[in-house]
């Protein structure tokens, strides 16, 4: 009866815009779901994080809570909040919609999401229409894409300007680099075909 009575009054300040005494009594009445909005129309971000933080994995306030964080560019506690509520597909939109694709893909692979590569083509696209190409290639070879690295590595090397005359040493670097990429594309396929040879042996 008291937590009504609370929460009450805190309606009651809500309603004329008093939103400092509206969360004091939503918080005395522990209505999570009116004291999110209180945080968030107060800007309150510190708070609305710790009580994300004070709630038990999968709450469906977790949920609430995260899409307040990503309407205002608030990406690691939004996706913090997706996370613990057991949403990594809301998470990794997020990182996608806020421009924090390195975040995406370290999501992405942690959590083994299904749509990786589809995750990865589209941040190697984003980084190459800045003219990230460096970044890219990093991007392929920690997804093990070795011959999308290699592949961009030659390019690389084939728009410098003045070629083997003006950059021979960094251009034998990058076409070394990617023979290497090429080389690691190469070993994996056998990895792979051995292990595939060896399941089929045991299960012969």
């Amino acid at each position: 009866l008291l937590t009504n009575a609370y929460s009450s009054i805190g309606d009651y300040y809500a309603d004329r815009s008093k939103w400092v005494e509206a969360k004091d009594f939503y918080a005395k009445a522990q209505n999570g779901g009116k004291l999110v909005e209180a945080y968030y129309i107060l800007e309150d971000y510190t708070a609305l994080s710790e009580l994300a933080g004070s709630l038990n994995e999968g709450d469906p306030l977790l949920m609430n809570i995260g899409n307040k964080f990503s309407t205002v560019g608030l990406c690691e506690n939004a996706v913090d909040a997706y996370v613990k509520a057991g949403d990594v597909k809301a998470a990794v939109d997020c990182c996608v919609l806020l421009n924090f694709w390195s975040l995406a893909v370290d999501l992405a692979t942690q959590h083994n999401f299904q749509q990786i590569e589809g995750l990865l083509a589209k941040y190697a696209s984003h980084l190459l229409e800045k003219d990230k190409k460096i970044e890219a290639v990093q991007l392929y070879r920690k997804a093990n894409r070795h011959t999308e690295a290699a592949k961009l590595l030659s390019q690389i090397a084939q728009g410098i300007k003045g070629g083997v005359q003006k950059h021979p040493l960094r251009l034998k670097k990058l076409y070394l680099l990617s023979a290497l990429e090429v080389e690691s594309f190469k070993t994996k396929t056998l990895d792979m075909s051995a292990l595939q040879g060896g399941t089929k042996g045991t299960m012969g």
